[in-house]
Order: C-alpha cells, then sequence, then structure tokens
C-alpha cells in the first residue's frame, strides 16, 4: 500500500465526496483490485491515524477505509472469507470508540455485501451493535444505516439471527426504542414485522409492543419540501402491519384502541377502526369476546351519529371484519358470532320500524355490511330478520315506506352478490363450491313478486320503480340465484318498460340494466329481448304506412329511434349482433322508396348498425372481421345496384341520400381497419376492381337484380352520373382505413394518383373531388416506397398544381381553387408523416394569402391541415408524427394556431411529460421566443407561452430542464417589462418555478 495516497487522504478536504478524495480512494481500491495492496497493507498504513488522540483524526481513517470497502461492494469484488473475518473483527472492535461509529457503520454496511461474509459474522455485529452503539445518541443518518444493516442481516442471515433467540429481539428493541424519524420509523415497522413473523416473540411481547404502540395514532404531517416522499399514510400502514401481526398482542391493544376509539379526534377514531379491522381476523374470537359489547356501543356512535361519511365507511368495514373473525372459530360457549349479532340485528330492525328515517337508512347499511363477513353470519342475519322485514313491507302502506324497505331488502341482494358470487364469477364455477349459495333463496319467490309488482306499474311512485327496477337487476346478477327461466321472465318486464314506458329516467335504467344482462346472458336476451325489439321496428314499406309513419312522422319515428337506440345499447355481444345485422339488412331490402320518413328510417337503422360497429371495435370483438362478407357485400350491393339502372329510378333511391352514403362509408371504415392486413389486402383489390374495373361480381345482388342491374359502374369518372359519382366516398372509406403494409393493387401508384388528379379536377361533383381528395392523401401518407413518394411530391405537387397556383390571370380561377384543395390535402398527409417538403408546402399556402382569389382559402385552409379528419387519423393506420407538426405550427403567424397548439403542449406536459423530455431542446427556445413581445405574438400567444413554460419545471424532470435554466430565467427578465399586466403577472409565476 503507497503511504502516500493514505497521506493524501488524511490532508485533503473534508468533503469526502470531493473529487480529490474520490480519485484517492479510487486509486486505493485499484491497487486492492490488482492485488498490489490488501485490506491488512491499508489498516497497517492507516496505523496511527486510528488509534490517534484526535477524534476527528481517527474518524477520517475510519472513513478511508469505509469507502474503499463501498467501492469494492459496488464493484462486486469478493474479498477472501479471512480478510472480511479479520475486517469484522475490526470494525466490531471499534464500534466502542464513539466518534468513530458513524464512519464504521458504513463500512459495516458494504462488508455485508460480500458472498464471503459468514453467518458468524452477522451475529458477531449484531452483538455489538447491541452492546456498544447508543443508537439513540447518533444522527438521524446514522441511525438509518443501523436499520439498513439489520434488515440486510435478517433478509441474508436469518438462520443465524433465529439462533440468538430472545437476545435479538431485546436488543432491537433497545434500538428502536426512541425512534422518531419517519424514514427510520418506516423501515423499523417492517423490520418488526419481519421480526415477529420470525422469531419466539413471547419472552418480549410487553417490549415490543411499548416500542410500536407509542407511535399510535401516527400524527405526521410531511414538510412540503420532503425529498423522500413519505406520507402519514406510509407510516399508519406500517404500524398497522406491526398490530396485526401477531394474536399476541391483542391483550394489551384491544384496551387501547377502544380508548382511541371513543377519543374526540377524527383522526384518531379512523386509525382506530383502520387497525381494528385489520386486527380482528389475527386476534381472534377469544380475545375479541370480552370487548363485544364495547365494540358496537363504540362502532354504532361513528354510523349512527357522525357527521364524517368516511367514519361510517371505516365503522362498517369494522364490524364486518370483527363478524368475520367471530364466524371462523367455533368455540364451546354461546356462540360468539350469535352473541355479537343479536344486538346488532335487534337495534336495527327497531330503527327499520320508521323506514323513511335516517336511522332506517344506516341500519340497513349495518345489516348489508355484516352479512357480508360470512356464510354463517349471513344466515344469522336472514333467518333473523327476512320474515320481519317482508311482513312489514306488506303491512306498509306509504310508499315511501315499501321504498325505503325494497331499498333494506337491496342491501341484502347486494351482500349475496358480494359474498355469494355474481354471474360473471361462473368461469370459474369450477372452482366453487356449488352448495354455497345465498339464504335468500328461500324468499325468492316472494322477492320476485314485491320487486317486479311496482316496476311494470305505470302508475306507480318511480322512486319505488327504480328501486324495484335495481332489486331485479341485483337477482340477475347473484351467482346461481335465478334460472334462466326466471331472468326471461325479468327481461320481458324490462321489454314491456322499454317498448311502452313515457317516462325516460325509468327507461334508461331498465335499458343500461338490460345492456349489462346481454354481457353476462347474451343467450336469454337473444332469445326474449332481442326478437321483440327488432319486432316492433317495420318491415317494409306497408308496416310504415300502416303505423302512419308517413302522415305522422315525428311521432312514431321517435319510437323506432327509441327502440334502435335501445338496440345500440344491448345488441353489442357477437351473437346479438350477427342476428341483428341480419335483421336489418332484410329491413334495408324492403324499404327503398325515397321518401323522407322511409329516408329517415334508414338513416336511424344504419345509425344503429354504425354506433354498434363503433363499440364492438373499441371493445376490440374479434367477430367484426366476419362482416366484410356478411354486412358489406349486401350492403355494398343496395347502395351500388340502383345506379346500374339503365333509367332514372336510382336517383329516387332512398339508399342514395347522401346522409345514408356517409354512415355507410362509417360502416365500411369500422370493419375495414379491424381486419388483418391479409384480410384487407384481400378485400381493397375486390373494391379496387369494383370501382376501377366496375367488376360488381362479388356483390351479393338476387338473381332478380342481376336482370335489371345491367348499366356500367364507373364511379370515377368525371362524366358518369353523379348517383355512381357519390358512391366514391366508400372507394375512399376503404382505402382510408387500410394498414401501411397493404399493397395498393395499381401497378403503378403515380400513374393512379395522377388519374385519380385528373377525375378531380375536371368533376364537377363537389362530393367525388372531396372523396377522391381523401383517397389520393390517404395514399400518399402511407406510402412505403420513399423514392417513389418523393418523386411524386416534386413532379406532381410541387411543379404541377403549384403551376396552377402560381398562374394568376392565366388559368381559370375555378380551375386554381380546385387545384389549391389538392395541395391542402397532399400537405396534410406530407405534414402528419413530418416529411420536410410538408414544411415547404405550407410555406407555398402562407404565399398566397395575399393573393386575392386564393387568400381566404388558403387561410382557411389551415383547418383542414391541422383539424381531425375521418379518414388521415391514428385509428386508421394514418401514419402520424405528430410532435414535429405541432413544433412547426409554432412558426406559422396564425396567433389562434398558436394559442391552440401551447395549448395541447400543456397538455402534454401533463399527461406525457416523457414526449416533452424528447424535445426539450426544440421546445424551450420557441415558448420563450413566443414569449417575447412583437407583431406575430398577440398577449393571449405570450400568456399561453409563458403557462406552457411554467408547468415544465413542475412535469419534467430536474436534470433535463437544468441546463436550459440559465437561459430561461435571463430571457424572462425582458418579459417583465410586457406591457399587459396579464403577461407580467404570468412572466413572474413562470420565472419563480424556473
Amino acid at each position: 500500500m503507497d503511504p502516500k495516497l493514505v497521506r493524501a487522504f488524511m490532508v485533503s478536504a473534508e468533503d469526502s465526496s470531493s473529487n480529490e478524495t474520490s480519485s484517492i480512494v479510487f486509486a486505493i481500491f485499484q491497487s486492492i483490485k490488482a492485488r498490489k495492496a490488501s485490506f491488512l497493507s491499508l489498516v497497517q498504513a492507516l496505523g496511527d491515524y486510528l488509534t490517534n488522540e484526535d477524534t476527528l483524526i481517527r474518524a477520517k481513517g475510519t472513513a478511508l477505509l469505509s469507502l474503499v470497502l463501498s467501492e469494492c461492494a459496488k464493484e462486486q469484488m469478493n474479498p477472501a472469507a479471512a480478510n472480511v473475518n479479520e475486517l469484522v473483527d475490526f470494525y466490531c472492535d471499534r464500534l466502542a470508540d464513539p466518534p468513530s461509529v458513524p464512519q464504521l457503520l458504513r463500512g459495516l454496511v458494504s462488508l455485508q455485501q460480500f458472498q464471503t461474509f459468514s453467518n458468524e459474522n452477522a451475529i458477531k455485529i449484531s452483538k455489538a451493535i447491541f452492546e456498544s452503539v447508543k443508537v439513540q445518541s447518533l444522527q438521524q443518518t446514522d441511525r438509518h444505516i443501523i436499520f439498513q444493516i439489520f434488515d440486510g442481516l435478517l433478509k441474508q442471515h436469518l438462520n443465524a439471527l433465529q439462533q440468538m433467540g430472545s437476545e435479538f429481539v431485546f436488543g432491537f428493541i433497545q434500538v428502536m426504542d426512541g425512534e422518531k424519524d419517519p424514514r427510520n420509523l418506516l423501515l423499523a415497522f417492517s423490520l418488526v414485522k419481519y421480526i415477529i413473523a420470525n422469531f419466539d416473540i413471547n419472552e418480549h411481547v410487553e417490549g415490543l409492543f411499548e416500542v410500536t404502540f407509542c407511535y399510535f395514532p401516527i400524527t405526521f404531517k410531511p414538510p412540503p419540501d420532503d425529498v423522500y416522499g413519505i406520507t402519514a399514510d406510509d407510516l399508519k400502514v406500517g404500524l398497522r402491519e406491526c398490530f396485526s401481526a401477531t394474536p399476541h398482542f391483542a391483550n394489551q391493544a384491544m384496551p387501547l384502541l377502544l380508548e382511541k376509539l371513543a377519543s374526540s379526534s377524527g383522526n384518531a377514531k379512523k386509525d382506530s377502526m383502520e387497525t381494528l379491522t385489520a386486527c380482528a381476523p389475527i386476534y381472534g374470537a377469544n380475545s375479541l369476546i370480552p370487548y363485544l359489547e364495547d365494540l358496537w356501543d363504540g362502532l354504532k356512535i361513528e354510523i349512527f351519529h357522525s357527521t364524517d361519511d368516511s367514519l361510517e365507511s371505516y365503522a362498517l368495514d369494522t364490524i364486518r371484519s370483527i363478524a368475520s373473525a367471530l364466524s371462523s372459530q367455533i368455540l364451546v360457549q354461546s356462540d360468539p358470532l350469535e352473541q355479537f349479532l343479536q344486538p346488532i340485528i335487534k337495534e336495527c330492525l327497531e330503527n327499520i320500524k320508521e323506514p323513511e328515517l335516517r336511522l332506517a337508512k344506516h341500519s340497513g347499511r349495518i345489516l348489508k355490511y355484516c352479512a357480508t363477513a360470512s356464510d354463517p353470519a349471513c344466515n344469522i342475519l336472514v333467518s333473523s330478520s327476512m320474515r320481519v322485514l317482508l311482513e312489514q313491507y306488506k303491512k306498509s302502506e306509504l310508499i315511501t315506506q315499501k321504498k325505503a324497505i325494497l331499498e333494506v331488502l337491496m342491501q341484502f341482494l347486494e351482500a349475496s352478490r358480494t359474498l355469494y358470487g355474481s354471474i360473471d364469477d361462473t368461469i370459474i364455477g369450477d372452482q366453487v363450491d356449488q352448495d354455497f349459495v345465498t339464504p335468500l333463496l328461500t324468499y325468492k319467490d316472494e322477492f320476485f313478486e314485491i320487486f317486479s309488482g311496482p316496476l311494470v306499474t305505470t302508475n306507480e311512485y318511480n322512486e319505488l320503480r327504480l328501486v324495484s327496477l335495481k332489486g331485479l337487476y341485483s337477482m340477475i346478477l347473484i351467482r346461481k340465484f335465478l334460472s334462466d327461466n326466471e331472468i326471461g321472465i325479468v327481461l320481458q318486464h324490462f321489454n314491456q318498460v322499454i317498448l311502452t314506458e313515457y317516462n325516460q329516467e325509468i327507461k334508461s335504467e331498465v335499458l343500461n340494466a338490460l345492456a349489462n344482462v346481454a354481457h353476462y346472458k347474451p343467450n336469454v336476451v337473444l332469445e326474449v329481448s332481442l326478437p321483440a325489439f327488432i319486432a316492433y321496428l317495420p318491415d317494409d314499406i306497408n308496416d310504415l304506412q300502416k303505423d302512419s309513419v308517413m302522415v305522422v312522422p315525428n311521432k312514431k319515428l321517435a319510437t323506432y329511434n327509441a327502440v334502435l337506440d335501445g338496440l345500440t345499447k344491448f345488441a353489442v355481444e357477437p351473437s346479438l349482433f350477427e342476428v341483428f345485422a341480419d335483421a336489418v339488412i332484410k329491413k334495408l331490402n324492403n324499404i327503398q322508396s325515397a321518401t323522407g320518413a322511409v329516408s329517415d328510417y334508414l338513416q336511424a337503422l344504419l345509425s344503429a348498425l354504425h354506433n354498434i360497429l363503433i363499440k364492438k371495435s373499441d371493445l376490440k370483438h374479434s367477430d367484426i372481421a366476419r362482416y366484410v362478407d356478411l354486412l358489406l357485400s349486401r350492403l355494398l350491393a343496395a347502395l351500388i345496384g340502383p345506379t346500374l339502372k339503365n333509367n332514372d329510378q336510382s336517383m329516387d333511391n332512398a339508399f342514395l341520400d347522401l346522409k345514408i352514403l356517409k354512415i355507410v362509408a362509417g360502416i365500411i371504415s369500422i370493419i375495414t381497419r379491424n381486419l388483418d392486413i391479409e384480410e384487407q389486402s384481400i378485400f381493397v383489390a375486390k373494391m379496387f376492381k369494383l370501382f376501377i374495373e366496375g367488376d360488381t361480381s362479388f356483390l351479393a345482388f338476387s338473381e332478380e337484380e342481376k336482370q335489371i342491374y345491367f348499366d356500367s359502374f364507373k364511379p370515377l369518372s368525371a362524366v358518369s352520373n353523379s348517383v355512381q359519382q357519390d358512391l366514391c366516398i366508400l372507394f375512399a372509406a376503404v382505402v382510408g382505413s387500410i394498414q401501411q403494409e397493404v399493397p395498393i393493387p395499381v401497378e403503378n401508384i403515380s400513374n393512379f394518383l395522377s388519374d385519380i388528379e385528373m377525375v378531380s379536377l375536371s368533376t364537377s361533383n363537389e362530393r367525388q373531388r372531396i372523396a377522391l381528395l381523401k383517397l389520393a392523401a390517404s395514399i400518399v401518407n402511407k406510402w412505403k416506397q420513399d423514392d417513389q413518394l418523393k418523386e411524386f411530391v416534386h413532379s406532381k405537387i410541387l411543379v404541377e398544381l403549384q403551376n396552377y397556383l402560381i398562374a394568376n390571370g392565366q388559368v381559370d380561377q375555378g380551375l386554381r381553387s380546385v387545384a389549391l384543395s389538392h395541395f391542402l390535402w397532399f400537405t396534410k398527409a406530407l405534414l402528419l408523416r413530418a416529411e420536410e417538403v410538408g414544411y415547404e408546402c405550407t410555406g407555398i399556402m402562407i404565399n398566397l394569402f395575399n393573393d386575392v382569389s386564393l387568400g381566404r382559402q388558403a387561410s382557411e385552409g389551415f383547418d383542414i391541415l391541422v383539424g381531425e379528419d375521418d379518414v388521415l387519423n391514428k385509428k386508421n393506420f394514418a401514419v402520424i408524427k405528430l410532435f414535429p407538426l405541432l413544433i412547426h405550427s409554432l412558426s406559422l403567424p396564425e396567433p389562434q394556431l398558436k394559442i391552440s397548439t401551447i395549448d395541447t403542449f400543456y397538455m402534454i406536459a401533463h399527461d406525457a411529460p416523457h414526449i416533452i423530455s424528447e424535445h426539450v431542446t426544440t421546445l424551450v427556445p420557441l415558448l420563450l421566443s413566443l414569449s417575447q413581445t412583437n407583431d406575430d405574438n398577440t398577449m393571449h400567444v405570450r400568456i399561453s407561452a409563458l403557462r406552457c413554460l411554467g408547468v415544465l419545471p413542475d412535469t419534467v424532470r430536474f436534470d433535463i430542464l437544468y441546463p436550459y435554466k440559465n437561459q430561461v430565467v435571463r430571457e424572462l427578465v425582458k418579459v417583465l417589462d410586457d406591457k399587459k399586466r396579464l403577461v407580467r403577472k404570468e412572466a413572474v409565476d413562470c420565472r419563480n418555478k424556473w
């Protein structure tokens, strides 16, 4: 060992983390690692320093040795066992020197990390700390290291410490005694729990209890600048886990917890109830029996008379926990569960005799929580109270009383669902005891009668009807309570209410219940409800006329819309949707006359299909792909077929209403994007054949339709009839919804887009043009071959289209306007994928702002560039690299666009700060420039920029923002002199945060 290194350390600055001392420590470590030196030679080199009369010198010499050990531990170096033993002996002997203890403790932490650290070493260190270290005299950080040492020893050398037995338990009690630091206590509580679980504590129960219970209740309030983030709840949970770790604490804890329960402090009450809830199952029935009466007396006050709802909730949880604990033990003497519950039942039933009063509601909740405790508890509750409640209901004459009693009965139903399981638990039915069923089964028929009656009685009190609905719904949800046939009877009641009820609140609640039942029992809904709803819809034009829909359309159509709204809510499950979709197609085929009422009815039917598909897509249902054949081929046939008639009749077909086309386009889009790549490739190939070649062979035409649909299909022609041109919206829906990996089935994409461009420039049909523009933009956005895309952009967009735009006076202004529309959509497609040329195109558009003919259109076109679109969006697999687009938007002159973009950054900073972190280098300077006064930065732009800049220190990591701190603080000085008071105020707030 080079003595110069030791001397250099001893004369270095006091700060052990300085570069100088760190380099010395690392050099010594390297010498030991290279075996040029050893720990023994290091101790010898330290020699006189370790025995010096000056306490500071002794401590610093010890610090060097501990720092070298720490470096060895970090580098996972493992000294020989003999060296470790010698060092442990040395360190344990030195613990008798108080000034050196803090540095010795740091060395012990490192020593125990070595693989050669033995069980004997663990015992030796424990005894040395217990005998030599006055823990309470140490600083908080040093005490924390002691707890860390014991944490490591217990986790890695438990068997060795168990040999110490009660000596270790007693020693740890002395170490923990008097600890006040929250960080240390959190670790100490976890160690107490570990010791209780792994040591015989019989000799030290009282000591362990006293050393922990003295902290109850926790009153800690973390300081605002607490770097450790320890909360009062963390400490409360840690302490509670100590109390509930052993039944040995019961005799000491129960009287004290009851005392705290009776205190005037809400915090103490809450903590005592939470602790009782956790401890009751551990302490067991024998420990609880002497206190049952006192427990009920204390807890009922918090339920019946507390002004704090949260205390009521804690009290109810405690009652349930006690009842559960009493249920788990069968004793020779009178049943403790019965002993606990009977006074509760008696008092609650007495309160329910006046069911409208507040005490009755609280009593119902108490009975519910008791019933959820266990099967024995539920049986006691039901056998003691159910007959009384049912008789009281039958004798009650006031509707409000009936409602209140039904609400109490509802509590029993909810308790049964909690305890005995719900119908959604049937997926694990084989693991559930089939005999484990609610005792309410005995009263099922009576429940059925009293809950069904009010619901189907339309002149009944609505609040009573709502409670009866909830009761029937709860009965359905309880596992093995109602059979499928009985559920079917309930659904018939639901159908009746939904299809005939005028009260919207009742109807809405019943519909929600039906939708939930459909999720769990689709087979019953398929048999009982779905046919009833479908039958309520007209089948053909004659049905519509019979029901006077065409005479008074709004009256009956509102009913159809309500029925379809109901179907939209519950016909989502695969088996239900299949039947509904088939029924809709049949009805669509029968109704094609273009009267107003029929058109509205078609819209309603298709909207229902569309809305259900949206839900199915959100739920990621796998059956959606089936409907590319089952639904789309039939829908396309219904829309395209009428346009193939060689006469004007096609113009009168209700299917060709633009609103209907848009709905069908939405349906096509959802189904297409739910196909896999192979399925999309097959479908898009068929659609290209259909729309480009006019091949209608895959459409589901009937033989009769094939005889009358003989005209050619040319929707992409600029001179074909308008109804066929309108159908381009369907083509755009397909192409816009495919994944980037799906090939476009044409020989040359550039030529295809050029053809689309020519049709769009020459057509007089605006609907066809917009559809083709979106189609082309989608292809450009998802184009995988970058070289082909680049060539197309430069030849077609930057040359041909731009020539139209700059040829003012030489080209028809209408044609220039159409060319600008093309330019806008192509620019959007490029911007979304963050192509540099997209920003170049944006600049060209900005230059058009001063153009007399195109200026307004160019300005308004920015809504297209930054707005949400039904084709170019994430759901439709558009290539979207949003952040570069947002960054670029900040450089544009439109103030409102800037504000919207900054607000977007503000939300991203809160919701996804990691994204902001990746772009801080660009974003911070931009926000600073936007906070400065100039013509482009309005007051609102400056305020938004400062507000966004100010939120970054709260959301982005310090190490990422720190390099910009001085720049931001310096630049904001200028803003403090802004002419606008609101800007100055925001600047002050922002600067303070930075």
